[in-house]
């Protein structure tokens, strides 16, 4: 039998070999993590200019928990950015509904400078992709979560050639939404939005008609409904009218609409 002493520094030699081998098993399934081609990517942030590493981090459940940034030709990244929220799907379960990429890139407020959108939720039946978005902050060279971007993002597109932001989503059984946005002044203001929103459990006074299809403009500083149709039977659901550009009843010149429209490609 090994005196008390002996004993007591072998039980700790094995300790230590144990935490040890955990450790290392452990880097190794981080390496494994972190090697995935499909959690890496790679693009510059402006034209002609280096491309960046952008990495998805893995929390110990599987979720997607952020973004590590690396410059350039360097092995330690220069920024790391939390997600704005977990959803529902492990990045395994990503893997198995979609294949759309976990992280995009577009110019979202047309500074010249690509901007990330971080793909964090996933509603398969209705097609809905939510994003964490990340602005290029140019003066201080680095992303800036943007929250009020953020709010609006499901589905949502850049479309440089008239610098509009467009988003759209469905509900069950019907429901939709479209709406574009233009910058104004570092904000995003909501210029045009077309709906049909309703059920056919119509409530009482809507005599049968359970939705209600709408377009709406931003005219001389306010949204304006430029077209309000009751929707009585599922099949006109599939034949709306064109949205006008003003009211039926709308007396003033064309000049009086507002410049923020989205016929107004100029402005941001």
């Amino acid at each position: 039998m090994l005196p008390r002493r002996l004993f007591w520094i072998f039980a700790g030699l094995n300790v230590l070999l144990v935490a040890g081998l955990c450790d290392t098993f452990a880097q190794s399934q981080a390496a494994q993590t972190t090697t995935d081609p499909a959690l890496s990517f790679t693009f510059p942030i402006q034209p002609d200019s280096k491309p960046m590493r952008f990495q998805l981090d893995l929390n110990k459940a599987g979720y997607i928990s952020g973004i590590s940034i690396f410059a350039a030709d360097q092995s330690q990244p220069m920024q790391t950015l939390a997600s704005c929220g977990v959803g529902d799907e492990t990045y395994a379960e990503f893997q198995k509904q979609t294949d759309d990429p976990l992280l995009k890139h577009a110019d979202l407020n047309f500074d010249g400078f690509e901007d990330i959108e971080l793909f964090y939720d996933y509603v398969p039946h209705l097609d809905k992709q939510l994003y964490c978005i990340y602005l290029w902050d140019a003066k201080a060279g680095r992303f800036r979560y943007s929250q009020d971007v953020t709010n609006i993002a499901t589905n949502i597109e850049a479309h440089p050639d008239d610098r509009t932001i467009t988003t759209h989503e469905d509900w069950m059984f019907g429901p939709w939404q479209d709406s574009t946005y233009r910058w104004r002044a570092g904000k995003l203001i909501l210029v045009e939005q077309v709906s049909l929103l309703g059920s056919w459990s119509p409530s009482e006074g809507q005599k049968g008609c359970g939705f209600t299809y709408t377009c709406s403009r931003l005219i001389r500083g306010k949204m304006i409904d430029t077209l309000k149709k009751q929707i009585c039977a599922p099949d006109e659901m599939d034949d709306l009218p064109a949205c006008p550009a003003t009211p039926a009843h709308h007396s003033k010149p064309p000049a009086l609409i507002d410049p923020f429209s989205v016929h107004n490609p100029s402005e941001r």
